[in-house]
């Protein structure tokens, strides 16, 4: 297991890391705003979303906050097991990899970043560059790995369940967005879409299936050597 000390040093620079991406994502807000003239997201889903979102980091702040003041909050789900160490060490990467990817993202997005239920930006356009190449919802799977590596590094089932409900929430938000997208750019988003994955990129998630595709035609095969023509 890690040393408190260590554990509190990696997570100051965490939130230090935090704090830096979310100015650049308000300063890049700010550039351009919204048009009423362009279409909205679903608002009921989209202030839902947005409202939990809030909450999960909350809840991250706040665990944080007293694991500095009291170390392991009892009050919580902690587990142990004899990989604490490479476990943690697992944790922290992702924690890494969730933070370059944000503040890619962020980048790659530019001017076009907003609140999720905000209208549409006057001449927005489909993204392809930077993080936006390979995955069409970088900050939803940065996010993701983020509450994963946390549910890692703290060793606390509650970040189990924040990533669960994380996966839900940002796949329904995810799908409500792209159907919007669908009907302001039409075959271009489309082909957007057959060229990038949601929150994998393609390459991963094409061998996540034909891994598990993978099985289907040996018990084909032995189907047909036990019933020949």
């Amino acid at each position: 297991m890690l040393d408190t000390f260590l554990m509190k040093v990696f997570i100051m620079l965490g939130l230090m890391a935090f704090l830096v991406i979310l100015i650049k994502y308000v300063r890049l807000s700010r550039i351009r705003k919204p048009s009423a003239e362009m279409p909205a997201p679903f608002r009921p889903l989209a202030f839902t979303s947005g409202v939990l979102d809030r909450v999960f980091i909350l809840i991250s702040l706040g665990f944080v906050s007293l694991f500095f003041l009291k170390g392991y909050p009892d009050m919580f789900l902690p587990f142990s097991c004899h990989f604490d160490f490479p476990l943690q060490m697992m944790g922290m990467v992702l924690l890494v990899v969730s933070m370059f990817e944000s503040w890619w993202a962020i980048a790659s997005m530019g001017e076009f970043n907003q609140p999720r239920w905000e209208h549409l930006k006057q001449g927005h356009t489909v993204v392809r560059t930077g993080a936006y190449r390979y995955l069409r919802h970088p900050q939803y799977a940065s996010k993701m790995i983020a509450y994963l590596g946390l549910f890692l590094f703290f060793k606390d089932f509650i970040f189990l369940l924040v990533f669960f409900c994380s996966v839900l929430l940002f796949y329904f938000q995810a799908k409500s967005e792209e159907k919007l997208l669908i009907k302001v750019f039409g075959v271009e988003y489309k082909n957007y879409q057959a060229t990038t994955g949601m929150f994998l990129p393609p390459i991963l998630s094409q061998w996540i299936r034909q891994g598990h595709i993978a099985t289907l035609p040996t018990g084909t095969e032995t189907d047909d050597k036990r019933f020949p023509d």
